[in-house]
């Protein structure tokens, strides 16, 4: 029948078989008296065929954790998961529930919704290996549940300063605060940073044959500024549980980029050209949401959701070519505008108990991005504007998505679940192109527990990709000296992917987590040649990705008493016909493989504890038109220790890249496109200073 085949007919069945079971629902709903949903707890979870564990603030002592993400960090047999963004709040749902439902947020996310909630806030970390139930977090096989203490008010704090460089000393200020708020179960973050990024280069540039054309240095000095204050308030009311979040921010960027070129001479002689830009970026956001639901006493739960976003983004560059030094031969000045808003109402409807766990719901969004662009070069022939096709740009989006899932618990080890989405939505840009599309989402997933400390699970699903209507606007890098023009006519791709895993837990810490898994992806978006003559993006064909994701928790306290190595490996291939040049590559964007390895000792009957890391070199693929970029970042290592042991806090030194920073980037350059003939290299030996931060962090 083939995986496509497969998918479609699970995803009818799973819609037929919804909808026998929805008679019933209702049914048993109109007899059933409305309850308010008591406080959560533990007992909102399945009650048959799920093994959970309980993790209690004793067995996170050791780490002196500050917030529940540095909680779940330290939970073992656990790959924390934020889930995807994807089409609204719909998504692949994260794999951590807090107070047994999902956090409404979309740009803070998962993450910062655990950051908000201080470690003695934390009654219990509940671990369920085991489908989960409908709605919350479907498809998970490993869920984490945070359990908070209800009326009580505590609080963390985290002062951080970094060092980069010689002469560079970055501040970092973060506080959470939780309470008990006229009536309302609230919590509040305050998230401050400055850091730098600066970096050093050698740029060679060579022809076809080899030859040395330029050589120039390259110094980039770089720093982000962050704040972001969001807040998350709870209460009892109209018969259910109402949940309010809140967010906003600010984020601006700064990067100088100077290159010094010496031709054919050596670095040691007079600079011949120069080339600088000016770069800043700043941009403003925040969003809003709020979460009803209430649960009857037959077991079944209703939630409805509001959500709304926006953001507002500024990006400018100012540029200037020296040939020769101090002799300016062009200046210009590039400035694009992005605002976006999205609006998301959601509603579900499930049973939260039971052998049959179904779940049904609708939900609709409304997207909508206005872009503009500017180019303003002046050179030896006089002030130019430059006029790009989409320069100016209104693309809105409007979707409308049903859906069903459905969990079934086979046998106290055997779970099954299946689900099936419908979505129809509209794309128009200004100017009046338009276009409709409609998918069919189906999935379906067995979960199998072997033994107590053995699970596998098998899953197939098809996914459809977020579209970033930036695409739909033209841009340009002056640095890299590339424009790209907008396509209105881009459609979302669509992946069927088919994956297994298997969970081994044994003693206290130790777990290992495998996943294999291969995707068939249609209408996949790279860089092409558009109508209008313009490199810009657009569904460029099919493609292949394939893998393995393994993370182990390795206990080491039969050789040093304390110790934990954790590591984390990730090996990638992908297949994609390139049209350019017939040939099979990698897709755009890709890294085959990476290692990260974390070593931890938590020194027995003391305060202290240290630890080293591993950072793997890696390599990245990128590919546009008349270029393919080759990026590789050198083996990368870290080292800390950290003590409690002084005034109630907690004290953190943290070195990284110990031994510095290298990152070599090669662009093979070709005419006109790369199915054409080779014109040279540019190789940059790109390279970072290690880094030293100084955290200082407690709790009230």
């Amino acid at each position: 029948m083939g995986m496509k085949g497969l998918l479609t007919a699970v995803s009818a069945l799973a819609l037929i078989g919804n909808g026998a079971i929805a008679d019933s629902a209702n049914s048993a709903n109109g007899d059933d008296g409305a309850v308010t949903e008591p406080a959560p707890v533990i007992d909102t979870l399945p009650d048959v065929g799920t093994a959970q564990e309980s993790y209690t603030a004793d067995f996170f002592e050791p780490y002196a954790p500050q917030n529940a993400y540095d909680m779940i960090q330290r939970l073992p047999g656990f790959v924390y998961s934020t889930g995807s963004e994807a089409r609204g709040f719909g998504g692949t749902a994260g794999n951590v529930l807090i107070d047994s439902a999902r956090p409404t947020s979309k740009s803070g996310g998962l993450t910062e919704a655990l950051r908000r909630i201080p470690a003695a806030q934390v009654m219990r970390i509940e671990l369920q290996r085991g489908a989960m139930a409908a709605g919350e977090a479907a498809g998970q096989t490993v869920v984490a549940n945070v359990i908070r203490y209800k009326n009580k008010s505590s609080g963390t704090w985290t002062v951080e300063t970094r060092r980069v460089g010689n002469n560079k000393i970055l501040p970092m200020l973060d506080a959470t605060f939780a309470t008990k708020l006229m009536g309302w179960d609230a919590s509040f973050q305050l998230d401050t940073f400055i850091k730098s990024t600066d970096r050093d280069a050698v740029i060679s540039r060579v022809d076809a044959d080899g030859t040395l054309l330029n050589k120039m240095t390259e110094d980039r000095q770089e720093e982000e500024r962050f704040g972001a204050l969001s807040f998350d308030a709870g209460r009892d009311a109209f018969g259910g549980r109402l949940q309010l979040n809140g967010r906003m921010k600010y984020f601006a960027w700064h990067g100088d980029t100077s290159r010094l070129g010496y031709g054919t001479s050596g670095l040691d002689t007079r600079a011949q050209d120069r080339f600088f830009n000016d770069h800043d970026e700043e941009e403003y956001g925040g969003e809003l949401g709020a979460d009803w639901s209430r649960t009857y006493a037959s077991g079944w739960k209703w939630r409805l959701i509001a959500l709304g976003t926006f953001e507002d983004e500024t990006n400018t560059d100012n540029f200037l070519s020296e040939a020769p030094l101090r002799n300016a031969t062009e200046v210009g000045d590039i400035t694009s505008k992005e605002k976006s808003t999205e609006t998301i109402l959601r509603t579900t409807y499930g049973l939260t108990q039971g052998t049959l766990r179904p779940e049904f719901g609708v939900e609709g969004a409304y997207n909508r991005l206005d872009s503009t662009l500017a180019i303003l070069i002046v050179d030896g022939s006089g002030m130019t504007t430059e006029d790009m096709p989409a320069s100016t740009v209104r693309v809105a989006e409007l979707r409308a998505e049903t859906f069903g899932n459905l969990v079934w618990q086979a046998s106290t080890k055997l779970t099954a679940d299946v689900g099936a989405k419908a979505e129809v939505s509209r794309i128009s840009t200004r100017g009046g192109t338009e276009q409709t599309f409609t998918f069919l989402k189906p999935s379906a997933g067995l979960n199998y527990t072997v033994s107590d400390h053995v699970q596998v699970s098998v899953k197939a699903e098809r996914s459809v990709g977020q579209l970033d209507f930036s695409d739909f606007a033209a841009s340009a890098d002056a640095v890299d000296d590339r424009q790209f023009v907008g396509n209105p006519n881009l459609k979302p791709d669509r992946t069927d992917r088919l994956q297994a895993k298997l969970d081994y837990t044994f003693g206290e810490r130790g777990a290992i987590s495998t996943t294999v898994f291969y995707e068939w992806k249609d209408d996949v978006l790279e860089q092409t040649i558009l109508p209008s003559g313009g490199q810009g993006l657009a569904n460029a064909g099919s493609a292949k990705r394939w893998g393995m994701n393994a993370n182990a928790n390795l206990p080491l306290d039969f050789a040093l008493e304390g110790g934990l190595l954790e590591i984390d490996v990730y090996l990638k291939d992908s297949a994609f016909e390139d049209p350019l040049t017939g040939q099979t590559r990698y897709l755009h964007d890709f890294t085959p493989s990476e290692v990260y390895i974390d070593f931890r000792h938590d020194i027995p009957d003391t305060n202290w504890a240290w630890g080293l890391e591993y950072n793997s070199a890696y390599h990245w693929h990128g590919y546009y038109i008349n270029e393919h970029e080759d990026f590789r970042g050198n083996n990368r290592y870290g080292a800390f220790i950290e003590t409690t042991e002084f005034f109630g806090v907690k004290t953190s030194l943290i070195l990284y890249d110990v031994f510095g920073g290298d990152f070599d980037r090669l662009r093979e350059l070709y005419d006109p496109t790369r199915g054409g003939a080779s014109i040279g290299t540019e190789l940059s030996e790109r390279t970072r200073d290690t880094g030293v931060r100084f955290v200082v962090s407690g709790q009230f």
